[in-house]
C-alpha cells in the first residue's frame, strides 16, 4: 500500500503541521550560526524568507506523496464572491490606513525620532521590502489554500471556526522567532482574513489586507 493510500487527509495534515513547526524550531536554533549574529528584529526578515522557502518545499512534497492538496482554486473564486471579497477587504484596508495615519500623527508629537522620518519612504532595499508583495501572496496561498483548506478537508464535517482558529494557532507558532506581540498580531491577522476566506473562498482580499498591515506602516514611518 502506497503512502498516499495509507495516510488519511487528517493524518497527512497533522504530520504536515508537526513537521512545519519542527522545521521552524530547527531553523531558529541554527539561525545565529548561519548568519553569524543572534536573531533580532533587524534580521528576522531572513527567517521569514527561510520559512517561506521550506514551507513551499514541504507543501510540494506532501502534495506529491499524500492526499494533502494545494488548493490553487483560491486564486479563481466566483466573480460575485471575488467582488464581495475585494469590497470588504478594500473597506478594511482604507480604515487601517486611516488608523495608521492617525498613529503617525500622534507619534510625531511625542517622538522626535519618528517625526524626522519621511512620510512616504519606500526603502525597498531595506529588509528586502521589494519582496513583500510576493511574500504576502505566498503566505496567503500557504495559510489559506494549503493549511486552512486541508484542515477543513480533514474534518468529518465542515466547521469554519475550527479551521480558522487552528490555522491561526499554527501561524502563531510559526512566528516563534519574533517577539510575542508580533506572534499575536500574526494570529489575529490570520483569524480576520481566515473568516473572510471562509466566506468567499477568495485569497485576494486576504492578500490586500496582509500587504496593507505589513507594508504601509513602514512606508509612512510608523515602524522601521
Amino acid at each position: 500500500m502506497t503512502i498516499r493510500k495509507r495516510l488519511t487527509p487528517a493524518l497527512a495534515t497533522l504530520l504536515f503541521l508537526i513537521i512545519g513547526i519542527a522545521c521552524q524550531v530547527i531553523v531558529i536554533k541554527i539561525f545565529p550560526y548561519a548568519v553569524g549574529q543572534p536573531l533580532v528584529e533587524d534580521n528576522a526578515y531572513i527567517l521569514t524568507r527561510i520559512m517561506e522557502g521550506y514551507l513551499i518545499i514541504l507543501s510540494l512534497i506532501f502534495a506529491a506523496f499524500t492526499r494533502f492538496k494545494i488548493h490553487f482554486e483560491c486564486f479563481k473564486p466566483e466573480k460575485k464572491k471575488l467582488m464581495n471579497d475585494l469590497l470588504i477587504s478594500g473597506i478594511m484596508s482604507v480604515a487601517l490606513i486611516g488608523i495608521l495615519f492617525v498613529i503617525r500623527l500622534v507619534q510625531n508629537q511625542i517622538d522626535p525620532e519618528i517625526a524626522a522620518r519621511p512620510w512616504f519612504g519606500l526603502y525597498l532595499g531595506t529588509y528586502m521590502r521589494w519582496f513583500y508583495p510576493f511574500s504576502a501572496i505566498l503566505q496567503e496561498l500557504f495559510v489559506k489554500g494549503i493549511v486552512e483548506d486541508n484542515i477543513t478537508a480533514s474534518c468529518k464535517k465542515y466547521n469554519k471556526h475550527f479551521s480558522v482558529w487552528m490555522t491561526a494557532l499554527f501561524f502563531f507558532v510559526l512566528h516563534m522567532g519574533y517577539e510575542l506581540p508580533m506572534m499575536f498580531g500574526a494570529a489575529i491577522l490570520c483569524v480576520v482574513t481566515g473568516y473572510l476566506y471562509e466566506k468567499n473562498k477568495s485569497v485576494w482580499g486576504s492578500i490586500l489586507i496582509h500587504f496593507v498591515i505589513g507594508f504601509v506602516p513602514k512606508i509612512i514611518g510608523v515602524t522601521r
